[in-house]
């Protein structure tokens, strides 16, 4: 017991006085208890009463606020994905999909998004394979920034 702070020298002898006072109370009311029975049980109800013990001393726990998480566009529709599935499913499409395209290739070089333009000047419907090709040009003219 040379390792327990007092609180818990205090807590272990009481249960141990507790206990063999119920025992005793057992004998004397012939009960006959077990002895090995009897020890897990007082052990139990005497853990289980600390543990009540300690939770009713605890304050009141105060959550805090989570962090907010950054802004990333994986899990929401995005523009240009609203922009992409409206050309796609359209009867007669807009220009907003050569419009973003263009701005997208302007971001990275002003001739390039004249080449765009001039690409997609009279397409009404951009084929899929085209816009592939397109969005491919754009990110290896980044690569080479």
């Amino acid at each position: 017991m040379r390792g327990l702070s007092h609180r818990w020298r205090g807590r272990v002898g009481g249960g141990v006085v507790l206990a063999v006072l119920g025992y005793a109370l057992a004998l004397w009311l012939d009960f006959d208890p077990q002895p090995l029975p009897y020890a897990v049980w007082a052990v139990v109800v005497l853990t289980m009463t600390y543990l009540v013990i300690d939770t009713v001393d605890t304050p009141a726990a105060h959550w805090q606020h989570p962090v907010e998480p950054r802004p990333d566009r994986v899990d929401e529709v995005t523009s240009d994905l609203r922009i992409l599935s409206s050309h796609q499913q359209a009867d007669h499409p807009s220009d907003a999909l050569a419009q973003r395209l263009v701005a997208l290739a302007r971001d990275r070089s002003p001739d390039l998004a004249s080449e765009v333009q001039d690409e997609l000047a009279g397409l009404s419907r951009i084929p899929p394979a085209a816009i592939d090709r397109i969005l491919t040009r754009i990110e290896e003219s980044r690569d080479r920034s």
